[in-house]
């Protein structure tokens, strides 16, 4: 059987570096005496031979050592500019550019093992200086650096960006929004901080691309200049608006009565909109909940039944007059002609669920709608509502009036800054409200091949804004060409947003990439590296003893051995995401592969210039 004997501590001085040193001074000396001695010459050429023969035996396996000591260093921050960016992307059209590093393998967790097992880092690295972040030797246990890529079709799994603050997670945002504004897809931004530089990055690089006129601009903290988005423009089945709404309602038990009601009425307002024709928005809905469904049964009984009964318009002309002018009595007097002359031969159950709420009582439907306004009140208050329900007649020309379809058919840069520093509850309804609208675009492409053209949607700080439509967007986006690229600090936000661990893991679970900058929280450290495959590594174990005889100092006995063993551990330590340096960063992508890789910091081609 043959013995292992191939290991050695990469981090031992360099005998080879003395090696080479005595082999060239045996060259020099044969050389020398070659000259001075009376003896053959070809003596000594065969000599100087010799040792020219092993020193180049010997010069690789010193160079290695050396180059792989210089480098454990790591790496200093560097700087890459759009027009660089230009030109890798045009070198590797269908991929997506990830930086520079390596592919982490067993070898690298061997040398990263017995780095810290001799501890030897304070001999083999340059002093860092005070303000540096990390430990940049893990990045130099490679000897070199490449260019890391990843298929465009793989990322169409969604991608997850986990970091502590400072540690990438924006330059990566930066990199990843740069390389899909400049593919000419549509690009969505949710950003709750409302970062001026990931905006500014943004536009940018619409400049970069030809086109500034792709971006649109959506912040509650700047209405004069933000676009005008509706968040309920776009849906399948009038359900879903209610559902989106009260999916906004704090609610402590699963089955809240309240919450049920809320959704309830607000179904069958929708419900009533849709009959007359009005597409639904905050303020409208707004509007009905708070002064009572009168107006909205006279109109819907009226068109209902003009279509369907035609001695109506004569009836409708006589019920006014009754009526005398008075909205609750003519209401009263249509909810009675439709029951009577209407339901036999043209039943709506829409519309009758309208009409029942148009008979509940006035003081117990108060109460039960009292948990829904707050949220709608907040939405449609000062500023916020016209850049929430904006209207077409709007008189103000320069205002962009859009919303997530038609981002997505034009294939804009939109970035919506959420606000969330200055009202957390306004900014996470308002993400929340918006995904749900991306997600029934979603439903329509996915349903009638709409428009095959990818959509990349970068969710910031994304536990703050994360809803059960969303998690079906991650279900099921990719069918609908989706892209998400979520970020978030640990693991622990999504566990709190969503109330529990398994529902946090059952948005994670739907996510096939991974890029980890470093990370301080130990479960979220441990959620990354459980999934890792273990590796095994070679381990010294060194016994000595000594002992005598009786009390006969004479007869001692002394043993000193060595063994090489193995033992399982993770291929990449949970602790060491604690260390990385800005920047720097562990990814498992393409269904496996583990890079660990650094990232440049995009600039602009003048900043570089100066730099």
């Amino acid at each position: 059987m043959k013995l292992k004997t191939d290991y050695q501590m990469p981090w031992r001085p360099i005998y080879e570096g003395y090696l080479l040193i005595i082999w060239g001074s045996s060259i020099l000396a044969f050389f020398s005496l070659s000259f001075n001695s009376r003896l053959p010459k070809f003596i000594f050429f065969l000599g100087m031979g010799y040792a020219l023969i092993m020193f180049l035996i010997t010069l690789p396996g010193a160079r290695s050592m050396w180059v792989l000591q210089k480098g454990i260093s790591g790496k200093k921050l560097t700087f890459t500019t759009l027009s660089a960016v230009k030109l890798i992307m045009k070198s590797t059209p269908n991929s997506l550019w990830l930086g520079y590093g390596f592919e982490w393998t067993a070898a690298h967790t061997q040398k990263l093992i017995d780095y810290q097992r001799y501890q030897l880092k304070h001999d083999l690295t340059r002093k860092m200086p005070s303000d540096a972040f990390g430990s940049n030797w893990i990045h130099g246990l490679n000897l070199g650096d490449d260019a890391i890529y990843q298929p465009l079709a793989h990322t169409e799994g969604h991608t997850l960006i986990v970091g502590t603050t400072g540690a990438g997670k924006t330059r990566c945002f930066d990199t990843l929004i740069t390389q899909a504004i400049l593919r000419n897809e549509a690009v969505i931004i949710i950003d709750p901080k409302g970062d001026k530089e990931l905006c500014d990055n943004a536009k940018r690089a619409c400049i970069a691309s030809g086109d500034l006129g792709r971006f649109v601009f959506f912040h509650p903290g700047f209405p004069e200049i933000s676009a005008r988005i509706n968040p309920l423009r776009n849906f399948n089945r009038g359900t879903e608006i209610a559902s989106r709404i009260a999916a906004l309602i704090p609610s402590e038990t699963g089955a809240d009565p309240f919450k049920a009601f809320g959704q309830m009425a607000l179904n069958n307002i929708v419900q009533g909109l849709l009959i007359i024709g009005r597409k639904p928005d905050l303020k409208t809905l707004r509007y009905y909940l708070e002064s009572g469904p009168d107006e909205l049964v006279i109109e819907a009984v009226s068109a209902w039944c003009l279509i369907s009964f035609k001695q109506f318009e004569v009836d409708f002309t006589n019920l006014q007059a009754k009526a005398n002018r008075n909205a609750y009595k003519l209401a009263h007097y249509l909810y009675d002609y439709y029951f009577i002359h209407i339901q036999s031969i043209a039943p709506n159950s829409d519309l009758e669920g309208l009409l029942s709420m148009f008979k509940h009582d006035k003081t117990h439907y108060s109460k039960m709608v009292a948990s829904l306004m707050p949220i709608l009140n907040m939405l449609t208050s000062s500023e916020l509502g016209p850049l929430l329900s904006p209207e077409r007649s709007d008189p103000d020309i320069n205002i962009t009036l859009t919303d997530s379809a038609r981002i997505i058919q034009t294939a804009s840069v939109a970035y919506i800054g959420l606000d969330s520093l200055t009202d957390a509850m306004v900014g996470s309804a308002i993400g929340s409200l918006i995904l749900s609208d991306l997600t029934a675009v979603s439903g329509d492409r996915y349903n009638y091949g709409i428009d095959n053209q990818p959509v990349n949607i970068f969710i910031d700080e994304a536990a703050e804004v994360i809803n059960d439509p969303f998690i079906q967007l991650l279900n099921k986006g990719r069918g609908a060409k989706m892209r998400c690229i979520i970020a978030t600090q640990t693991f622990s936000d999504f566990a709190a947003r969503t109330g529990s661990e398994a529902k946090a893991r059952q948005v994670l679970g739907n996510i096939n990439n991974l890029i980890v900058f470093r990370v301080m929280d130990a479960q979220t450290q441990q959620y990354v590296t459980e999934n890792l495959p273990k590796v095994r590594v070679n381990t010294v174990v060194r016994d000595q003893g000594g002992s005598t005889k009786g009390d006969d100092l004479m007869e001692y006995s002394g043993s000193y051995a060595e063994r090489l063993m193995e033992e399982e551990m993770e291929i990449f330590p949970s602790a060491m995401l604690g260390q990385l340096p800005n920047l720097e960063y562990l990814a498992m992508i393409s269904g496996g592969r583990l890079i660990k890789g650094r990232l440049p910091i995009l600039v602009a081609d003048n900043l570089q210039m100066k730099k």
